[in-house]
């Protein structure tokens, strides 16, 4: 199962994130695996994790906290399909992948892999709120 994250809110809208099983970090920080462009976002924000049909997210200690449909995330939150999840500017929504056969318009994050997500220039790192 993959799980793709659709940008709702924010510059990005419409884009989509496909995620395989593994742990990804959302932050500004270089080792992170999704790096907004945001000052609303901390150097190390929230761990998004996906475990055959699990999934969840756990704020790590942000300064501005992850939302889950506008609630504030305390401890590892379990993921619904239609959840929309606030990571500062940026509004994702949460949508299951049954079928993880590559397209090109999406953005595959991979373990260990800095996201692309301009459509202008591959060497872009950044994700742009």
């Amino acid at each position: 199962m993959d799980v793709k994250l659709l940008v709702v809110q924010g510059k990005a809208r419409g884009q989509h994130l496909l995620f395989p099983d593994g742990e990804y970090v959302f932050g500004r920080g270089p080792e992170c695996h999704v790096r907004p462009d945001s000052e609303w976002v901390s150097r190390q924000h929230c761990l998004l994790r996906i475990n055959g049909n699990a999934v969840s997210l756990r704020d790590l200690g942000s300064t501005n906290g992850t939302l889950v449909n506008g609630v504030r995330v305390v401890g590892d939150r379990i993921l619904q399909i239609g959840d929309q999840v606030q990571i500062g500017p940026l509004v994702f929504q949460v949508v299951v992948e049954e079928n993880s056969s590559f397209h090109p318009q999406r953005s595959h994050v991979r373990r260990d892999t800095k996201v692309n997500t301009s459509r202008d220039t591959a060497e872009e790192e950044r994700f742009t709120p």
